[in-house]
């Protein structure tokens, strides 16, 4: 018996370790947990603050970023037909010029829709979490890009098929859309396809060897249905939360009979996961990662290459976004504003120590990445101490949002919410 008992006394030794360490998979509840059911003993109006975080914080930054999509595809696509119509040949100034600045019209159009994404990125709730967040993906699905994709539908798109069927972007995978594969269409400069030689495919075999300008005509036309099938998407997103039936009127209305949520509290959770984004994909992905305190391509060292927004160059002002939405959501609102928020919630609940803590966490994050100057990559090369304070400030914050916040209001960690080891 003895070989058999000690293997087993010792895994049941380290798994009792490893479930005293870090944050588990499985949600945890606040020190408030009112009998494990996810709901808050307290006199605070619940209601006020779903109310308030979802008329006047999420419903407008949808609605916002809908518009900055919608208007997408007639931008880009007056840039596109200047491009086709286009003649490098002809050495045509004012065709150049006149080109050159439709060129810039798209790609600040593409730079507002983004900031209006990154600020929608803390909102990932009811239509965004369908379907292990399909729609989100279709919209942007950073981390989960892939260029050698966008590539290939590029072609895919030129013939009008894929392997026979009638191409048709709504059918491709999320890799080959959204406002990630639109800054690679708008923004590389580089007209090689970016797979490598076994990766590219049949499709891809000539791609190279044609000229520079058939290549940007090909990619800017894939970039006017990528801007199309963005805007559907947008529209989509609108669709399932506006109106009587709309997800916006679900978490209004959480607790009454035959809502999907059984208590105000449940539902007031699934925003609090939301700004859980604020944890992972911002501080370890967008910064972390890029430093080199977690393995990327480089190794471990600090890597430009693994930024969020290689192409565009716009990691700097998408950061910046994500802290000061996660400050309206805190708030309720602009700091100016008395509307309803989680500092109210957390003053109700006799923690005002912890609001203020996280105050001043916020305003160190915004204070450290508006230090940020030019663009992630070189901060990254030439002022690497700057993207560490700003990591440094940014983890002040997600440490007090997964321990005294979620403790102090009895709310439970995020399903997929890993500890911090960095």
């Amino acid at each position: 018996m003895a070989p058999t008992l000690k293997p087993l006394l010792l895994a049941s030794t380290v798994a009792a370790l490893l479930s005293g360490c870090g944050e588990s998979t499985s949600s945890s509840a606040g020190e408030n947990f009112a009998d494990n059911k996810n709901d808050v003993v307290t006199s605070f109006d619940q209601k006020a603050l779903l109310v308030n975080l979802t008329d006047n914080v999420i419903t407008p930054t949808f609605e916002a970023f809908a518009d900055k999509a919608q208007s997408l595809p007639s931008q880009i696509k007056a840039y596109c037909d200047l491009e086709t119509a286009y003649d490098p040949s002809m050495q045509d100034d004012a065709a150049k010029q006149a080109l050159d600045a439709a060129k810039q019209v798209s790609q600040d159009a593409w730079r507002e829709a983004m900031i209006s994404w990154q600020h929608a990125e803390l909102m990932i709730v009811g239509p965004l979490l369908d379907n292990d967040k399909a729609l989100r993906n279709d919209i942007y699905s950073w981390p989960q890009a892939s260029t050698c994709s966008v590539d290939q539908d590029v072609v895919f798109f030129e013939q009008g098929n894929v392997n026979g069927t009638a191409y048709n972007i709504r059918n491709r995978s999320d890799k080959r859309k959204g406002l990630d594969a639109l800054e690679y269409l708008l923004f590389n400069e580089n007209q090689d396809y970016s797979c490598s030689a076994i990766a590219a495919g049949d499709i891809l075999d000539d791609w190279n060897t044609r000229s520079e300008q058939l290549r940007k005509v090909a990619r800017c036309n894939f970039a006017v249905e990528v801007a199309s099938d963005l805007s559907h998407s947008a529209q989509t997103l609108i669709n399932h939360w506006n109106g009587e039936q709309g997800y916006s009127q679900v978490l209004k209305n959480a607790g009454e009979p035959g809502n999907k949520f059984t208590t105000q509290t449940k539902a007031i959770n699934e925003i609090s996961d939301a700004l859980f984004y604020m944890t992972e994909e911002l501080k370890d992905y967008k910064l972390a990662t890029p430093l080199g305190l977690f393995a990327n391509s480089c190794g471990l060292e600090a890597c430009p290459q693994e930024v969020e927004s290689v192409y565009a160059k716009h990691s700097i002002e998408n950061i910046k976004a994500n802290i000061e939405v996660f400050e309206k959501l805190f708030l309720g609102g602009s700091s100016e504003s008395n509307s309803t928020g989680f500092d109210d919630f957390l003053d109700e609940q006799q923690a005002s120590d912890t609001k203020q803590t996280m105050l001043q966490g916020i305003a160190n994050a915004k204070a450290a990445a508006n230090a940020l100057e030019g663009n992630l990559q070189s901060a990254l090369t030439n002022d690497k101490a700057s993207v560490t304070n700003t990591h440094t400030q940014v983890k002040s914050v997600t440490d007090q949002l997964k321990n005294d916040f979620i403790n102090k209001l009895a709310l439970e960690l995020p399903k997929t919410s890993a500890g911090d080891n960095d």
